[in-house]
C-alpha cells in the first residue's frame, strides 16, 4: 500500500487578509435579533389548595380544544388583568 504525503492547500496572498476581514467582520449569536414574536417566559411557583386545583383541572378537561393548565391560568390571569384594568 503506498503512502502518500497530505496535500498543500492552495494558498494565496489575499487569503489570509479576507480570513482576518471574515473573523473581525463578526456577526449576531444564533437567535440574538431574530424577533418571533415570543416572549421570554419566567417561571412561578404557585400554591394552590388541592380543591382549586381539583376545579382547575376540572375546567380545562372540559375544554373542547385541549389546553394545558399553565395555558389556562395564564388566560384567567390575564382576563382578570382586563377587567382591573377597565
Amino acid at each position: 500500500m503506498a503512502i502518500s504525503r497530505k496535500p498543500k492547500p492552495a494558498a494565496s496572498e489575499g487569503a489570509s487578509v479576507d480570513i482576518d476581514a471574515l473573523i473581525h467582520k463578526g456577526g449576531s449569536v444564533a437567535g440574538e435579533g431574530s424577533s418571533t414574536g415570543k416572549q421570554k417566559l419566567i417561571p412561578v411557583m404557585l400554591r394552590l389548595p388541592p380543591a382549586m386545583l381539583e376545579k382547575v383541572d376540572a375546567s380545562v378537561q372540559t375544554r373542547v380544544v385541549p389546553t394545558a393548565r399553565t395555558t389556562w391560568i395564564m388566560e384567567a390571569i390575564a382576563e382578570k388583568l382586563e377587567r382591573e384594568g377597565e
